[in-house]
């Protein structure tokens, strides 16, 4: 009987955001990112709808769109006691997610986008070099209870990593593979293809800061101000062209 009610209820909350309109989307994602990403171009309504999702860069002065986006209500869901929604660009499957009483879940979610609108919203001074590329997130699994301690693991990958203040000059493709369990993040970095060659690993700890240590290195020359835009980061490891990756910074 319980279990009855309870699928009446998510029933029912359904069929009430089903009307609302699609411009809601915009202020969630915006309370969702503190205002790092945002929904341009909204129409339809929750339960179907699409629009353009955007980045603020670091300053909060401007928005760039970067990923057309449509929705779909996934009915499926409710009989798991949840509210879902599946998710593509372009005619293109971006995967699914859903909220219901275990909490928090996404499956097979698949988001491209380029380096420069993902970064530039970072409030850290490295993330404001001008990157460019192109990055994918693979997320084929991720849960986050209603305690918050996220389980899953995702892939992000950086193809054709460069900097606006190294003009012409590729850094390479670079792979972070992440995996948490019970709230706590582990990740690994692995340079795939390229002259500058990174490596390192790090955690983050259910409720804190993230640790990173690892490594880079290349030509000399080509490298030579990257301490002054890796924010403290990065310090020379005593060959030229070899440096040492700590974040905090040590």
């Amino acid at each position: 009987m319980l279990r009855k009610l309870l699928l009446l209820a998510v029933l029912t909350v359904a069929l009430l955001i089903a009307g609302a309109p699609a411009s809601l989307v915009d202020g969630a994602v915006a309370r969702l990112t503190d205002g790092a990403l945002r929904l341009q171009q909204a129409e339809g309504s929750l339960w179907h709808g699409r629009g353009i999702l955007a980045s603020r860069d670091a300053g909060g002065r401007s928005l760039t769109p970067w990923l057309p986006l449509a929705w779909d209500f996934d009915t499926a869901a409710l009989a798991r006691l949840a509210v879902g929604w599946t998710f593509r660009s372009n005619g293109s499957p971006l995967g699914g997610i859903e909220a219901g009483l275990h909490g928090f879940a996404a499956a097979g979610l698949t988001l491209h986008a380029p380096a420069d609108a993902a970064l530039a919203s970072l409030p850290l001074p490295a993330a404001r070099a001008g990157w460019q590329g192109d990055l994918t997130l693979d997320a084929p699994r991720w849960h986050c209870p209603p305690d918050g301690r996220c389980s899953g693991e995702a892939r992000l990958l950086w193809r054709g990593a460069r900097s606006a203040l190294f003009p012409g000059r590729p850094f390479g493709d670079y792979e972070i593979h992440l995996t948490a369990r019970d709230g706590h993040l582990r990740f690994t970095l692995q340079t795939l293809a390229g002259a500058i060659v990174a490596s390192g690993h790090g955690e983050a700890p259910f409720g804190q800061p993230p640790r990173f240590d690892g490594s880079l290195r290349g030509d000399p020359e080509f490298l030579s101000r990257l301490p002054a835009i890796a924010g403290g980061a990065a310090r020379p490891a005593g060959r030229a062209g070899e440096f040492e990756i700590h974040w905090p910074p040590r």
